[in-house]
């Protein structure tokens, strides 16, 4: 039983290297496997802040953005410019559009004292997903517009 569910999970995972939902990006609303992919990713990276992997960390970047920022000096800029991911209390997902052949995935972060909304973005090269850019907008921004 046990190797059965290992190869279904390795089925499962090795289908999502090459995704299909990811291979026509038309502009709208993200679909359920696109937001689905879009989820593991971002929380994929996260995950590996909070736990200040770097090296996992930045795996989750685009290729394009590793061509141009290396792993020192992202681990430079997610110290200073993005505590609020190392010290996260959770987050949620808000809305996934494409835009432009890119995923933009919004997200909720739950920091130490406030909450932020974070917006992704996230390109397919290669036929997989790499974090191109991420921003910070305060919560009480998006509420007001």
């Amino acid at each position: 039983m046990k190797a059965v569910l290992a190869l279904t999970l390795l089925l499962l995972l090795s289908g999502c290297a090459s995704s299909p939902a990811l291979s026509n990006l038309m502009d709208g609303s993200c679909s359920p496997s696109q937001q689905l992919l879009a989820k593991d990713h971002i929380s994929g990276q996260i995950d590996a802040i909070a736990d200040q992997n770097w090296q996992k960390a930045y795996s989750f970047a685009a290729k394009s953005f590793q061509e141009t920022i290396d792993l020192d000096r992202f681990t430079e800029i997610i110290s200073q410019q993005y505590v609020l991911l190392i010290t996260n209390k959770g987050y949620t997902f808000d809305s996934c559009e494409i835009e432009n052949e890119r995923l933009v995935q919004k997200i909720t972060v739950v920091g130490l004292n406030d909450d932020f909304r974070m917006t992704y973005r996230l390109s397919v090269e290669d036929e997989k997903l790499g974090v191109v850019a991420a921003a910070v907008t305060d919560v009480s921004e998006d509420i007001s517009t």
